[in-house]
């Protein structure tokens, strides 16, 4: 432990500074161990305040954690987070305290548990579900070990639900291995949880009966007079007989796992001992732990959604916002001395907004998400068309195949998934919707760079993934006006069609009123500005930092064309031929990974023409992991797809030497 001088109201240096590894917290008498959780909690009720953050679901897990280090060693056990938005009580405890005033900033530390900050990180990972199939992997991998190291997973209640999870458990009680799966039960996810396993395990933490229920059941059988040689036996039938009652159909144990608990998971003293005798047991324990999520918030009873995440504090407030709605942010100067332009609402809003109104029209249309409501800003249709809204939890396949389902039926149904989450339902995007031809609609928010949840939620891969299915048509929007008339077009679509739009705002000011536009219709781009030597055909978003390259170019004498692809399938192939006989060069500018994106479709649709004067370049993310960082506009300016960019590889076409 190091030294310190600070000390704490009562006198006593405070303990959380003397935390510099795992082994200094076991230094500790058990009595300072809620004391050490208390600190914790203050740490990060001020901490990410000021930064952002994922608070709710850390503020849940302090004694949780504190109870893990405590009893196992992870320089040689193992951890594995589920998601991992909730390891910060976990990195305070490993070193990382003095990152934090840079966390989930530019250059600063990852909000999720990444193997390049700590040998205690295992994974860098940001989806559910997947832990104990981790977990397992690591397991089976040290089995044959004279004496192997235990293995934890720490998994939600809500990712429980997923399938993976499940396939997992079955798995791991089969295999033999062994391992320790945590059960963090709060009942949410972002949102509340759903679906019947939510609510057997809400029957098990809400029955006192249930909590007394393996301290009773020996009381109970001692209490039948056993006569006989078989009372041993007897008693232990007997037992299976009461247990079952008091908990009908135990889900775990019939699956051949232990189960322990549920336990209240605030209590650091109890969850200290019941791992403590967890670590030495055979084969899959799963210990259910009961937490509040944001516990120690003052918003955490009424508003458990809202403290789930906040945003960084305003310098002149301090009070965190929350992470549930956008900021109507104001982006930075794009040419000193110009006015800042205004911003619109968010994409999200904008998509929300604009199926409240179709659904309006028509009834057949349905809204399904997959245990993000607010997330993709269908919590207001929830409320306005509650039969007509379904969250199927973590379970982005179940989602995609109910759509297929409601479709066939003949409703119009609108998936709503984060572009890297549908990655886990791709299998039924391609049978159960693309193979079918079925009319369901794909809403991918959060499509491409999302600043500071990094890597795991960036959207970079939906156009490669999709594109090759046939029969779909992939559209992205410039602005909230074509939102609404690609959403209308899709509702009507007679097929498979995929909306993607970025987690930002739109531009508040359209440079083309609704009413001035080209007809919305698949593979119809729309001109925005003629241009002379070079064209950019840009693809959603992304069409607003064309134009302004455009507009830049234009200020030094160099006429550049922008083209608003609107779909990256089918292209515009009519107006791409005439472009390719009349220009020197066709930029592609896509908010997306560079192989099979929206430029590979243009070269591919040129290489289907005859020969053409025109080269293309390619503007979009590089082969590799963006790393997470304060703003999508940083990330954006790192890719090179900033106005900045543009302007700067359209020069370098025109003007080599003066780029």
């Amino acid at each position: 432990m190091t030294e310190t001088t600070r000390v704490d109201a009562a006198g006593a240096p405070p303990l959380l500074e003397q935390i510099d590894a795992p082994r200094d917290l076991k230094e500790l008498a058990p009595e300072d161990l809620p004391r050490l959780c208390a600190e914790i909690r203050a740490f990060l009720l001020a901490s990410v305040a000021r930064t952002g953050g994922h608070l709710g679901s850390n503020l849940g897990v302090v004694e949780l954690t504190v109870a893990l280090h405590r009893v196992f060693d992870f320089r040689r056990d193992q951890l594995v987070f589920d998601v991992s938005h909730q390891a910060y009580a976990h990195k305070l405890l490993t070193g990382r305290r003095a990152g934090f005033p840079l966390l989930r900033q530019t250059g600063g530390m990852c909000g999720f548990t990444n193997p390049a900050e700590s040998e205690y990180d295992l994974f860098h990972t940001g989806h559910a579900g997947t832990a104990i199939s981790l977990g397992l992997g690591l397991a089976l991998s040290a089995a044959r070990e004279a004496d192997p190291p235990r293995v934890v997973s720490l998994v939600g209640d809500a990712a429980l639900g997923a399938g993976v999870a499940f396939e997992a458990l079955n798995h791991a009680a089969a295999s033999g291995a062994r391992l320790v799966v945590v059960l963090n039960d709060n009942e949410w996810s972002i949102s509340k949880s759903v679906g019947g396993l939510a609510r057997y395990l809400s029957r098990i933490r809400s029955s006192r009966l249930v909590q007394r229920a393996h301290q009773e059941v020996q009381g109970l059988i001692q209490a039948i007079p056993v006569i006989g040689p078989r009372v041993d036996r007897t008693l232990e039938q007997i037992g299976e007989v009461v247990r079952h009652a008091v908990v009908p159909g135990h889900i775990f144990e019939e699956l051949g796992v232990t189960y322990v608990g549920p336990l209240d998971g605030h209590d650091v003293g109890l969850l200290v001992e019941h791992f403590t005798r967890a670590r030495g047991l055979e084969g899959v324990v799963l210990i259910h732990v009961l937490t509040e999520k944001g516990r120690g918030h003052p918003k955490a009873e009424t508003h458990p959604e809202r403290v789930h995440g906040v945003k960084a504090a305003e310098k002149s407030s301090e009070k965190p916002r929350a992470a549930g709605a956008e900021s109507k942010k104001v982006p930075p100067q794009l040419v000193p001395g110009e006015p800042r332009p205004a911003v619109g609402p968010a994409y999200t809003q904008a998509f929300a907004e604009a199926l409240l109104r179709l659904a309006e029209r028509d009834v057949r249309v349905q809204a399904i998400t997959a245990a993000m409501p607010s997330g993709t800003g269908l919590d207001a249709f929830a409320q306005r068309f509650p039969a007509r809204f379904f969250d199927t939890g973590i379970t982005e396949q179940h989602a995609v195949a109910l759509a297929a389902g409601m479709a066939k039926g003949g409703l119009r149904p609108v998936a709503a998934i984060y572009s890297t989450f549908l990655q886990r339902g791709y299998d039924q995007v391609f049978q159960e919707v693309a193979l079918q031809g079925l009319p369901v609609v794909l809403a991918l928010d959060r499509a491409g760079l999302v600043g500071a949840d990094g890597p795991t939620h960036n959207g970079v891969f939906d156009i490669a993934y999709l594109r090759t299915l046939p029969g779909l048509v992939l559209a992205a929007p410039r602005d909230a006006s074509d939102l609404e008339r690609m959403l209308e077009l899709a509702l009507r679509h007679d097929g498979p069609f995929a909306l993607r739009f970025p987690r930002d705002n739109t531009p508040g000011q359209e440079r083309i009123h609704r009413s001035e536009r080209r007809a919305m219709a698949p593979g119809k781009a729309e001109t925005l500005v003629e241009g002379e030597s070079v064209v950019i055909w840009a693809y959603g978003a992304l069409v607003n930092q064309a134009l302004e390259a455009a507009a830049r170019c234009a200020r030094r004498g160099l006429q550049v064309g922008v083209v608003d692809a609107r779909f990256a399938k089918p292209l515009d192939v009519e107006l791409l031929a005439r472009h390719a006989q009349t220009m020197r060069w066709i930029v592609t500018l896509e908010e997306h990974q560079r192989a099979g994106g929206f430029g590979s479709a243009v070269l591919e649709a040129l290489n289907a023409l005859p020969p053409t004067p025109a080269r293309v370049k390619v503007l979009a993310i590089p082969d590799r992991f963006l790393d997470h960082k304060t703003t999508r506009e940083e990330q954006l300016a790192e890719a090179g797809l900033d106005a900045d960019g543009v302007e700067r590889a359209v020069r370098a076409l025109l003007q080599p030497t003066l780029a």
